[in-house]
């Protein structure tokens, strides 16, 4: 699956050129219903075709040369049947990316100059890293999740330099109680114990600093009171990223933890892009950095001063071909797209379904701050 980096180089690499954009949907399970893709692909196809009867023949020929190099790939039947989705981007000199993609997208087909990058949108936040910690005092298990799969990246072990307690400067003898005099015996150990945590615990911190990068998702689960340390400290550089797991225990299997982490990872992303669309409302409203509504956030992608774009299905849905061109003009602005869901979504179409995060106020806005 493409990552964002990658969305914007295909972008810029066939801007000008007539791509064959094709998305297929492997979601479905029953074996009734597996094919309705190829129907609904063919219909798309043939739509297409009729609306290039008109257009000069060069375009036609090179039409027919794309839908020829998707059959070839297509021989084996429906590759999006191993992940959620699949697509492709085709140009007549060749298939210029084609990978499975780990959402559901309706199945369709576009032809245009520059590849259909919006039903892309809502892979791009599943790409984000999500990193799982569980941990008790003695050791603990740093996992990367990504698109359904969980890797172990590091496990890490507590450890305690022991040394004899002190016994008035002489070795203890048999029978001899240890904590009459000096240190005693239980109190060193404990202590010595609660350091080796402590070094384990800067050790994951600084790890999964690493892993989760600067944008990435924290998801703890363990023993309360370590769970609670780490992410005091985790808080402490990544506040809206970290998420403490009560039912996630030391003992749970490699599929539990999974589970654990696409249901944290999406309850944190929701919070966050709520967040994100409220600050953004209260912002346009005050006459501040934030766009709401097509007609204003258009405005401020002509002005080329958005940061931040966000959308709802609802609008890609309703809207594809506005939805489409402020796709790409946020991409070519260098600025991130984000299709939101959930409470998100919900807080967004009430504000006409998309709004941009602003780098500075064009000089002059539509009166109205939502449609």
């Amino acid at each position: 699956m493409l990552n964002r980096a990658q969305l914007v180089e295909l972008r810029r690499a066939l801007g000008t050129e007539r791509v064959l954009s094709v998305y297929l949907d492997g979601s479905a399970s029953d074996p009734a219903t597996q094919r309705s893709w190829r129907v609904q692909l063919d219909q798309g196809v043939t739509e297409l075709r009729k609306r290039l009867e008109q257009s000069p023949r060069e375009e036609r020929t090179q039409f027919e040369e794309c839908v020829r190099l998707l059959d070839a790939a297509l021989a084996d039947g429906n590759p999006a049947a191993r992940s959620h989705a699949w697509a492709a981007f085709i140009t007549a000199d060749g298939i210029r990316d084609a990978q499975p993609v780990f959402v559901p997208v309706p199945t369709l087909v576009r032809w245009g100059a520059g590849p259909c990058l919006a039903p892309y949108m809502r892979a791009l936040k599943e790409s984000r890293p999500v990193v799982v910690v569980v941990a008790d005092a003695r050791e603990a298990t740093v996992y990367h999740y990504r698109l359904g799969n969980l890797d172990l990246v590091e496990a890490m072990r507590a450890h305690g330099v022991m040394e004899p307690p002190t016994h008035m400067g002489n070795p203890p003898r048999q029978g001899f109680h240890p904590g009459t005099r000096g240190t005693a015996g239980r109190d060193a150990t404990q202590r010595t114990l609660l350091q080796g945590r402590d070094r384990m615990l800067d050790a994951v911190v600084e790890r999964v600093n690493d892993a989760a990068g600067s944008d990435g998702w924290i998801l703890l689960g363990g023993i309360k009171r370590v769970v609670a340390r780490l992410a005091e400290q985790l808080t402490s550089v990544a506040s809206h990223r970290v998420l403490e797991l009560p039912s996630l225990d030391v003992h749970a299997t490699e599929a539990e933890i999974a589970e654990a982490a696409r249901t944290g990872a999406s309850a944190l992303r929701d919070a966050y892009d709520a967040g994100r669309v409220t600050e953004i409302a209260e912002r346009a409203g005050a006459g501040g950095l934030g766009a709401v509504g097509p007609a204003n956030t258009r405005q401020a992608l002509e002005q080329e001063c958005v940061r931040d774009l966000f959308l709802t299905h609802r609008y890609r849905d309703e809207h594809a071909a506005d939805a489409e061109e402020a796709v790409r003009a946020a991409l070519d602005q260098d600025a991130s797209v984000e299709e939101v869901s959930g409470h998100a979504a919900e807080l967004l179409d009430r504000h006409g379904s998309i709004a941009a995060d602003l780098r500075f106020r064009p000089a002059a806005f539509a009166i109205r701050t939502s449609n």
